[in-house]
């Protein structure tokens, strides 16, 4: 009886053992892999908004806009090209690295003087890693120059 126990037990074993998998695992905790997975990502450039209306404005005035963004990637990067549509921009942004998560702004600056009617101009922005933004600004410029009636030309 000894013997049938012995080879009960000795057989269950083997087919434990056999149907354990005892090589390493390739598998990366869940929490770890999030982790790695985002340290590999290239910076993201992403915007809290990409359009902002001046409304109407008198001929000569300055207006600003700062438009806000994150690095929502895993890698820092640098805005490498900035170029506004025209001269009446002017902008201003961080020249150092974004860091991964971290906040900045870009400032478009507009100038009026000379401008008139529907305005609506641009901003290209490229990063580092090659991704590609514009960010528009729109305005309505009163200018008294431009102000004729045009029912009094004959």
């Amino acid at each position: 009886m000894i013997k049938k126990y012995s080879l009960l037990i000795f057989v269950l074993t083997g087919i434990l053992l056999s149907a354990c998998d005892n090589r390493p695992s390739n598998r990366v905790r869940q929490s770890d892999a999030t982790v790695s997975e985002k340290i590999k990502q290239p910076g993201r450039i992403e915007f809290i908004k990409e359009i902002h209306n001046f409304g109407t404005l008198k001929d000569g005035e300055i207006v600003a806009f700062s438009f806000q963004f994150k690095n929502t990637g895993g890698n820092a990067f640098r805005l490498t090209k900035v170029e506004p549509s025209c001269g009446c921009l002017t902008v201003q942004y961080e020249k150092e690295e974004i860091k991964a998560q971290a906040t900045s702004t870009v400032e478009v600056i507009l100038n009026t003087n000379g401008e008139w009617g529907n305005l609506l101009k641009s901003v290209e922005i490229e990063t580092s890693f090659g991704e590609k933004k514009s960010l528009t600004i729109g305005a309505f410029v009163e200018n008294i120059n431009f102000n004729m009636d045009l029912n009094n030309l004959k």
